[in-house]
C-alpha cells in the first residue's frame, strides 16, 4: 500500500457517495488502476459498467524541446507564435507551439 502511494500519479476522488462508482480511482505511474484502494480488474470489479484504459507511452523529453525553446526566445519578438515540434505518425499528429 505505501508503495502505491508513492508511486500515485492521477488520483480522483468523487464527493458524492454512491454503489455505481467507487470513491477514490488512482493511477500510478506505472499504470495500474486502483479503485478504493484495490486493484482494478475488469473481469471481477463490481463495478460492472466501468471501464478504464491506461496508454503507456515509454518516451521521455531527453531536453531537445526546452533547448530549441530556449534558442527561440533570443530570437523572436513579443506576441510571436514558433512551431517548437511538428511530428506527424501513422495514428497522432503531435504539434508544440509556443507564444512569446
Amino acid at each position: 500500500m505505501e508503495n502505491k502511494i508513492n508511486d500515485q500519479w492521477i488520483g480522483i476522488k468523487l464527493k458524492n457517495k454512491t454503489d455505481k462508482l467507487p470513491r477514490e480511482i488512482l493511477i500510478d505511474i506505472k499504470g495500474n488502476v486502483y479503485l478504493d484502494g484495490e486493484l482494478f480488474d475488469e473481469a471481477t470489479s463490481k463495478y460492472k459498467n466501468l471501464s478504464i484504459d491506461v496508454e503507456q507511452h515509454s518516451k521521455l523529453s531527453s531536453g531537445e524541446e526546452t533547448q530549441r525553446i530556449i534558442e527561440e526566445s533570443k530570437k523572436a519578438k513579443k506576441g510571436d507564435y514558433v512551431i517548437i515540434k511538428d511530428e506527424e505518425g501513422p495514428d497522432k499528429k503531435e504539434i508544440t507551439t509556443v507564444k512569446f
